[in-house]
């Protein structure tokens, strides 16, 4: 990791932690695979490539005690308002970083921004992010705490997205860094959390799961991880 991109990523998360607005926040996305470093510890575990994007997933509903403008606050590091897509999505753009915001979708077809006014925002909806918000655990960066999704349902949300995915590159990224997660939930010895949190998906995304791993190579050692019952 760039040691100036590093420094950008402790100083705004620390930023926010002192605004008092990190801890309504959930770090999602390929930044939380250096994170679960922490998490493994004793296992091999080597984090990927990251992108120059961290998503933040924002559960709903939001509950500041006081309301904190974004825009002004990230500007003191160099950071510029943006829009994505044509929804009109916020994202804040620097030349090193970029930080993009998410809540769960609230039923099919609620794809439009989703005003957060104590932040001064809106966020994309995204499907699957209420598997993610369920078992959140803390982890450091740098020297600032953090909320993440427990790798468990990191990696089962990797699986569900990978499948459906149409361009190869992001496909394949998902389904390496959910079978690096896996490998490291198995060696140690969390098979059993794995196959619950397997089991506690709707029957659909166990199907769609399943699917995903049976194209591939290594599905076989985990067939016993991901069984019906």
């Amino acid at each position: 990791m760039d040691n100036k991109q590093y420094q950008l990523i402790c100083n705004t998360l620390n930023l926010l932690q002192k605004a008092d607005v990190l801890e309504h926040m959930v770090v999602i996305g390929s930044w939380c695979i250096p994170v679960y470093e922490q998490y493994f510890k004793g296992v091999p575990f080597q984090p990927g490539i990251r992108t120059r994007d961290i998503d933040l997933l924002i559960p709903t509903p939001l509950r500041l005690i006081q309301p904190v403008n974004l825009e002004e606050l990230l500007t003191e590091l160099g950071f510029i308002i943006s829009y994505k897509g044509d929804g009109g999505y916020v994202r804040f753009v620097h030349p090193d970083l970029m930080l993009e915001f998410v809540v769960p979708e609230r039923g099919r077809g609620h794809d439009k921004p989703y005003d957060l006014p104590a932040l001064g925002i809106n966020a994309q909806p995204l499907q699957f992010m209420d598997f993610l918000c369920v078992h959140l655990i803390k982890l450091t960066f740098g020297e600032t705490e953090i909320a993440v999704p427990h790798p468990a349902r990191f990696a089962l949300l990797k699986l569900m997205v990978a499948g459906r995915r149409d361009k190869a590159v992001k496909k394949e990224n998902d389904l390496r860094q959910a079978t690096q997660v896996i490998q490291a939930l198995i060696q140690s010895n969390e098979q059993k959390l794995l196959h619950d949190t397997f089991l506690s998906m709707p029957k659909k995304r166990r199907v769609n799961v399943r699917k995903t791993l049976a194209e591939l190579p290594l599905a076989n050692p985990w067939a016993d991880v991901f069984v019906e019952e």
